[in-house]
């Protein structure tokens, strides 16, 4: 997977696979993400999209939780935001 971190508060296109990565108020770090199904035998263009219902201390954490669940979906390409 190709991964793309945008510079700080660049947005990746509205089509385009990404993850945004955010800084909760009490300084943890939590993401959303979209991407579409890739795999194979499941490459039927839709569309899945998460929340994280958990905070990270780290922005990496974050960061690898959001690769790992689009690692699951076979994206190809995925582009990193940061707000």
């Amino acid at each position: 997977m190709e991964i793309i971190n945008l510079p700080k508060g660049e947005e990746a296109d509205d089509a385009a696979d990404c993850i945004r990565i955010e800084r909760t108020s009490d300084g943890r770090y939590s993401f959303e993400t979209s991407a579409l199904v890739e795999c194979d035998d499941e490459a039927d263009g839709d569309s899945e999209a998460v929340i994280s219902s958990s905070t990270y201390a780290t922005f990496e954490a974050a960061e690898a939780d959001g690769l790992a669940w689009a690692a699951g979906l076979c994206v190809k390409t995925i582009y990193v935001e940061t707000s």
